[in-house]
């Protein structure tokens, strides 16, 4: 199971970007606190995906669990401060697994399917960790985005709008704090892609290569 750590977390991102914006839309199930219920399976299965050994695991669900908590708290009493306290703590939990995953993906060794899947995986969070730095600065700067009653799904849209520069125009920055974060995202997705997931993608291209002509 361990083995498959890192594509467990990626069909929970997948999950996340593919099927939850479907059951909001069209009410397919009658779950209020649809969001929090994705972003706590992706938080679980990070526990997972970053806990090598005992200390990583501690390390990890000290992080992990206050935001979970925090999560909840926020949706079951909808505070403006919880939600402050809730998003911190999320950024800072994706955070730190984003940074434990890289460091695998950039670990030194033979480049195989479990590598390029954690690559993938910290692209995705790079995206929902924008997404609730953009919730912040929302919460902090009112109007800091030109467009009216956006919620977090609408955030989570924009980031990774943003993270692939797709640039629709639909949202758009309206200050300063707002707009370093779009371009600071954008700068971000893409040197990641041209970098790192094309240099790991080829050194497997090789690797594999290089399997088959030793079969031979």
């Amino acid at each position: 199971m361990k083995k498959y750590r890192f594509n467990i977390l990626l069909v929970t991102l997948l999950l996340l970007l593919l099927i939850y914006p479907f059951l909001e839309h069209f009410q397919l199930i009658g779950l209020t606190y649809l969001l929090n219920v994705f972003t706590t399976i992706i938080l679980i299965s990070s526990v997972h995906a970053v806990s090598e050994n005992r200390r990583q695991l501690v390390l990890a669900l000290s992080i992990i669990v206050p935001a979970i908590v925090l999560g909840w708290g926020h949706e079951l009493f909808q505070f403006e401060m919880s939600q402050v306290g809730a998003t911190t703590m999320q950024i800072i939990a994706f955070g730190f697994i984003a940074y434990h995953i890289l460091r695998y993906a950039l670990r030194g060794g033979r480049v195989d399917a479990e590598k390029i899947a954690a690559a993938v995986c910290v692209y995705l969070l790079l995206g929902v960790v924008w997404q609730e730095l953009y919730v912040l600065v929302d919460i902090f700067i009112p109007g800091s985005f030109n467009a009216e009653a956006l919620s977090v799904r609408d955030f989570l849209y924009y980031s990774f709008i943003t993270l692939s520069t797709l640039g629709y125009g639909d949202i758009t920055p309206a200050n300063g704090p707002a707009q370093a974060l779009a371009y600071t995202e954008a700068l971000v997705g893409q040197l990641y892609l041209t970098i790192l997931v094309a240099r790991l993608v080829g050194l497997y291209i090789a690797n594999a290569g290089s399997d088959g002509a030793g079969d031979t």
